[in-house]
């Protein structure tokens, strides 16, 4: 994803073969990396929303596993012998849904997801998934700071 920036002032050197890309582009990215840091990071995390229908014998297992995934439970309409259970729960957390939810109500359990958008990912857990993406990438797991792009 792009960001536009508009650059209103600036001090340039007196010589021009010292007023080029090669010499503006650098200090323009640096100092708009040292901004995005000030700034303060968040991460968009994609949400599912979920519709689980169970008997009512499975209907705490259904839940436990909805709740376990940092999933939010909305509404539980009940239809005599069977309970609905509708949730959003992050896409992340999702993984190994299907084997645990079979687990969970032996079985007896019916669900479908559709896509519900994107949150914000709670601050709790942003520095360990940004961490995770920063060792995986090869990088330090640790957030550069803002003096890091100071020249």
């Amino acid at each position: 994803m792009g960001m536009l920036v508009r650059l209103t002032d600036a001090k340039l050197h007196e010589d021009a073969i010292h007023r080029g890309p090669a010499q503006t582009i650098p200090a323009m990215r640096n100092a708009m990396r040292g901004a995005m840091v000030r700034a303060g990071t968040t991460i968009m995390e994609p949400m599912q929303k979920l519709f689980v229908s169970v008997p009512n014998d499975w209907l705490g297992g259904v839940t436990r596993e909805v709740t376990q995934r940092r999933g939010v439970i909305e509404d539980m309409p009940a239809d005599g012998e069977t309970t609905t259970v509708i949730g959003t729960v992050p896409v992340a957390e999702s993984f190994g849904f299907s084997n645990d939810i079979r687990a969970a109500s032996q079985g007896r359990a019916i669900w479908n997801s559709e896509n519900s958008g994107f949150e914000e990912l709670p601050r709790m857990l942003l520095e360990k998934v940004v961490g995770d993406i920063r060792t995986r990438k090869g990088m330090k797991p640790e957030i550069p700071g803002e003096s890091y792009y100071a020249d």
